[in-house]
């Protein structure tokens, strides 16, 4: 029997969050190790040892998803993952802009950076 008739458990990692696989060593997010740790059950938050197969709080069965989760695929049951992802793609792609706001010394109203008089009070800037 090899391990691939082994269930895998999904678990939330307990230093970031992320959800992994239950035969991880490390967080592949943050690189806590899991070695004599337990786990949040991901559906009420028990706390459970890694090698049990049902959490006794609220009877989920982890290897009913099994089929859902291999040991290189891993589910993002909250969905933080593809935020954070989407986020990071967002903020690569557009350009930086440094926004600079300037204010009128005799008002106090905010100034374009190239007006040369206060649109507001009439001050000349030299």
């Amino acid at each position: 029997m090899g391990d691939e008739s082994l269930p895998v458990f999904v678990f939330g990692c307990v230093s970031c969050g992320k959800t992994v696989a239950g035969t991880e060593k490390v967080c592949p997010r943050c690189g806590a190790s899991f070695e004599d740790v337990k786990f949040e059950c991901p559906f009420c938050g028990e706390l459970i040892s890694p090698g049990q197969t049902r959490c006794e709080a609220c009877g989920t069965e982890f290897a009913s998803f099994s089929s859902d989760v291999s040991d290189t695929s891993l589910v993002d049951l909250d969905g933080s993952e593809s935020l954070v992802k989407g986020e990071t793609a967002a903020l690569q792609s557009s350009p930086e802009k440094e926004t600079v706001e300037y204010e009128c010394p005799n008002c106090g109203k905010p100034v374009g950076e190239a007006d040369s008089q206060c649109p507001h009070c009439g001050a000349r800037f030299s």
